[in-house]
């Protein structure tokens, strides 16, 4: 009896493990906040490298490929995702400068989802 017992208990524990982890919020994405793309706009007179390591669409933590921004342009990081209202590692390089990193919130206020943030270096 005390077999029976133990079996019908661990089918109830088993149950409810996975009734638990079926009600268990998921990873942030897409659809469950807002994704941007990032741009960014330089008034430097030289070209800037730059990259961007952080949370994507997803909430994997990951890197992105390297952009070019001619002097006093702009350049939209395209074909990466990032979670608003988090921050992102936001790394440079001027040939003056060379490498330097910085954090920078990607702000969900007034954007939309699918949309892009701009961030301003000098």
């Amino acid at each position: 009896m005390n077999g029976i017992k133990r079996k019908v208990a661990m089918a109830v524990l088993a149950g409810a493990a996975a009734v638990g982890a079926l009600a268990m919020p998921a990873t942030a994405s897409a659809d469950g906040g807002k994704s941007l793309q990032l741009k960014v706009c330089s008034g430097s007179t030289e070209t800037v490298k730059f990259y961007f390591v952080g949370a994507n669409d997803h909430g994997d933590w990951v890197g992105s490929r390297f952009w070019e921004i001619p002097p006093k342009g702009c350049t939209t990081a395209s074909d990466y995702w990032w979670l608003a209202g988090r921050s992102v590692e936001f790394h440079h390089r001027k040939p003056s400068t060379g490498w330097r990193w910085e954090q920078r919130v990607v702000s969900s206020n007034g954007q939309k989802n699918g949309g892009t943030y701009t961030i301003h270096i000098g």
